[in-house]
């Protein structure tokens, strides 16, 4: 699809929707509750809170307190917790809640269940992810200095999204301040992996800022041409220049080697020493008494981080020789270097009237951006067999991804409407993925008789892959939620409901080009890249060069959803004997995604691409106060797991977390999921328990399959399964060490211990699919561990200047891919992971801060017939910092 060509998916999404299927206006009640700081009524009924001042312990404490109030199993991290931690943003924070993994240190796995079974809000309200292949927000963009708290809740309640599988997560990003406040931060830090030179390329433009300044972007002269010609072969350029003959055949021979010169080729990779990372972040906030009971406030904030890391990884495949598993080749060794550039900005503005009425405006900016170079060097089924021969593959990737999100919202008290409370909110938010280059191409080398090594750029018709892609989505999101309390006897009821509405549209369109090398000869194609495509080599006649846009699958698509969403429900307490809370969700949901052609036209078949469906989505929660320091809770909800617009789009793309080709399929169904949840909680002083069983029915889940064998080009789709299950137990404790007397006691009266561990099953039976011919069709679910844990130690002095924070984490070994053609499933194998931050307090407000991480070195594997089939070296983390509040 042209560059030039331009579509309004907002326009173009709503009306082949509303084609589909008019919009019913449900007068009802919204979903999506907007939670903040301020204590009001609505608010206090909301998931599990801390509020967080001074010791850790103290704000773990605050946590068990509150959650034997709450009607729904939730966890929450505050802003104190995540800095004690020396988490740096949302993703790294939340792997310490129970039953949390990470994965990439982006995505959160949820009781063992992949990312597509988590779901995640901003203020309460649903926004667009950044990244083209995952539903779910990349929570690594969050830094820690927007966010206010995490709020976990893993059981479903019906003011949530029915697309609800492990858990929901809601970023609470920071308010209007109680009082003037002022913080800045500096730090600095280093992976062990850096101790080696890293990799650079000359023409990567100037990016401190996280943006491309325009190097990398398709030329005006490569769009226009598209604009003009549309495929780029000289057949068809003669053709637009008035027909098929001599002439106009070599002028069109001409216009394409001149083209060839329109790309970036400034891509001579280098060895260079890296810098130690920097990061800074500044926020400001204050308050206005601009009239008797009016208050005006303001949060503004801005961070900084810049940071480069080696990479190290290995990789091999399997193929079937005979009735036998065989190793492709040996290992293929990766080197390259990641330089990543992170920018956010917060504006947030306040009115407070009175105590009953607050107004809020919330305007978030996200900006990550990465630049990585991957160098692979090993065999090829062309090399296989020649030992003096082997491939050096080079990639270079460049991306940018930004989300902007603008937010109005209100909580109003009405005193005279028998305590009527009314939240409400309105988001504006867009996400971008922007790929301006990924360049891809194959050097052979060949060592010669004398032990030297001849290298060359591969003579074929594909010798060099230019790709430019583009990525953009636009959501809206409405919804206000009611509630009304009452009292009748002992009982006291509260009466909830709610509506919610969810536009989103996308527009992702990707630009492949080649260079055509059959006419250079192999002197020609050794070299520096810079020198084997110089403008003088290009357009030299004799060396046939040709660049196309041919590509064999459609990479553009539109796609659109809207939800309409109404809930009701009713909370019953009965003289703090007993809670029980009922209530059901209805969603009308509708999503379309039409793959394009190469001329902006739409393939494949409408129907096949439309998605409608509706349902209630009921939820029942039961406490029973057993005494004043033990209750058990019941929950059983049903909800559903939607499949994401990547996975029905029948285009090409390749997952970055794992490098596979991956392409959508159309007919896939949503998930239907019933849960029960059992849990016993015991809060004893300071101490608390709890233990809790869970059990997860999944009808149609989705699973990634693999669709072709083929030898280091494994290709990856997905198709529903017949039926699914996860059940296990969880557990978790906090307890000061103050049980010993003497002088015992006094040395351990400091420290803390708390802890949590996950223990599941997952059983998924799945079907025979053309094309895929699966090893096992009776296994685990992809992306589930058997066991989950985190330990932590705290240490606060009494003086509060010292504190300290051991912390371990460790996950059982999961399916990272089905196996297929008789190969098992591949696992990626636990990690170990142990991290310690300490801090001082030399002064009031001054803190420096020291952070480890990954003390234990241990590498990330993934396993298939016994043999790594991935590994990655994470390497050692350092990183100190000072900070300054007012």
């Amino acid at each position: 699809m042209s560059s030039m060509q331009k579509f309004n998916i907002s326009r173009v999404g709503r009306s082949v929707l509303l084609a589909l299927s008019a919009t019913t206006a449900m007068m009802s009640l919204n979903t999506i509750a907007q939670e903040t700081t301020a204590p009001t009524q609505a608010e206090q009924e909301d998931v599990e809170r801390i509020s967080v001042s001074g010791r850790l312990m103290s704000s773990a404490a605050s946590a068990a307190a509150e959650r034997r109030e709450q009607p729904y199993v939730a966890e929450l991290l505050g802003m104190e917790q995540i800095s004690r931690a020396g988490d740096s943003n949302a993703a790294t924070a939340l792997r310490r809640v129970t039953g949390l993994t990470l994965v990439k240190d982006k995505f959160i796995y949820v009781r063992g269940l992949g990312e597509r079974y988590s779901s995640t809000l901003l203020n309460g309200a649903m926004v667009p992810s950044p990244d083209p292949t995952r539903n779910v927000i990349p929570l690594d963009m969050f830094p820690a200095g927007i966010i206010e708290s995490l709020v976990v809740q893993k059981a479903y309640s019906p003011e949530l999204p029915a697309a609800f599988g492990g858990g929901n997560v809601n970023i609470r990003t920071a308010a209007i301040p109680l009082q003037t406040t002022f913080n800045v931060s500096v730090g600095t830090g280093y992976n062990s992996l850096n101790s080696d030179d890293g990799f650079e390329y000359a023409g990567g433009g100037d990016d401190w800022r996280g943006k491309d300044d325009g190097t990398r972007g398709i030329s005006a002269e490569l769009a226009n041409a598209q604009a003009l010609y549309g495929t780029l072969t000289p057949i068809n350029i003669a053709e637009a220049l008035g027909g098929i003959n001599g002439t106009n055949l070599a002028q069109a021979e001409t216009i394409v080697r001149e083209l060839g010169t329109a790309f970036n080729r400034d891509l001579d990779i280098s060895r260079t020493s890296v810098k130690p990372d920097f990061d800074g972040s500044l926020s400001f906030g204050t308050r206005f008494d601009l009239a008797k009971n009016v208050v005006f406030g303001v949060m503004t904030g801005i961070s900084y981080d810049r940071s480069t890391q080696n990479i190290e990884e290995k990789e091999r495949y399997f193929s079937v020789t005979g009735q036998s598993l065989t190793p492709l080749n040996l290992y293929d060794d990766i080197k390259g270097t990641e330089h990543q550039v992170k920018l956010s900005g917060m504006l947030n503005f306040g009115l407070e009237l009175g105590v009953d009425h607050r107004i809020e405006t919330s305007t978030i900016y996200l900006r990550d951006t990465k630049d990585e170079i991957k160098i692979k060097n090993g065999d090829s089924i062309e090399t296989i067999n020649e030992p003096n021969r082997f491939n050096t593959d080079t990639s270079i990737l460049y991306e940018e991804r930004t989300m902007l999100s603008n937010q109005l919202r209100g909580r109003h008290n009405l005193p005279f409407l028998m305590d009527l409370a009314i939240d409400w909110q309105y988001t504006d938010a867009k996400a971008r993925r922007y790929a301006p280059s990924e360049v891809e191409y194959r050097t052979l080398n060949e060592t010669r008789e004398d032990g030297s090594v001849f290298s060359f750029v591969r003579r074929n018709q594909n010798a060099v892959n230019y790709s430019f892609s583009d990525m953009n989505d636009d959501t809206e999101n409405l919804s206000w939620n009611a509630k009304l309390p009452l009292t009748w006897g002992k009982a006291e009821l509260a009466l909830t409901g709610g509506y919610a509405y969810f536009e989103r549209s996308r527009d992702a369109q990707t630009d492949r080009f080649n260079f055509d090398t059959v006419g250079y000869t192999l002197q020609q194609l050794s070299g520096r890249f810079s020198e084997i495509f110089s403008n003088d080599n290009i357009l030299d006649a004799g060396n046939r060069f040709k660049v196309s846009n041919v590509t064999t699958q459609a990479d553009d698509y539109l796609a659109a959803q809207m939800i309409d969403a109404a809930y009701g429900a009713v909370e019953l307490n009965y003289d703090y004997k007993f809670r029980i809370n009922i209530g059901v969700r209805y969603e009308d949901f509708k999503q379309i995604s039409l793959p394009l052609g190469a001329n902006g036209e739409v393939s494949g078949s409408l129907t096949d691409s439309v998605l409608l469906e509706d349902g209630f989505y009921p939820a029942v929660s039961f406490t029973w106060f057993i005494n004043d320091d033990l209750q058990a809770r019941f929950g059983y909800s049903q909800t559903v797991v939607r499949p994401d617009l990547r996975e029905v789009t029948p285009v090409l793309y390749v997952d970055p977390l794992t490098d596979f080709k991956v392409t959508g399929f159309a007919g896939l169904k949503s998930t239907d999921i019933n849960s029960a949840d059992v849990r016993l909680e015991w809060y004893y002083d300071t101490s608390n328990y709890s233990i809790g069983v869970f059990y997860k029915d999944l009808e149609n889940p989705i699973e990634a399959i693999e669709l072709s064998g083929s030898d280091g080009n494994l290709l990856m789709s997905f198709r529903n399964a017949e039926s699914g299950s996860v059940y296990g137990v969880e557990a978790e404790f906090l307890k000061q060490l103050d049980m010993f007397g003497g002088d015992l006691g006094r040395l351990t009266d400091n420290f803390f211990v708390a802890g949590n561990l996950t223990l599941s099953e997952s059983e998924i039976s799945i079907q025979r699919f053309p094309g895929a011919n699966l090893t096992n069709l009776e296994r685990g679910l992809s992306g589930h561990s058997k066991y989950v844990a985190n330990l932590q130690l705290g240490f606060d002095s009494d003086d509060d200047k010292h504190n300290a924070t051991l912390t371990y984490n460790v996950f059982g070994k999961r399916i990272a891919f089905a196996g297929v053609n008789e190969k098992d499933d591949a696992f990626e194998q636990p990690f170990n992971s142990l991290d310690f931050t300490y801090s001082y307090t030399p002064v009031n407000n001054m803190t420096v801060k020291l952070g480890l991480k990954n003390l234990l070195d241990q590498n990330v594997e993934i396993l298939q017939q016994g043999e790594i089939l991935q590994q990655r070296t994470e390497g050692q983390s350092y990183s100190l910092s000072f900070s300054y509040k007012y």
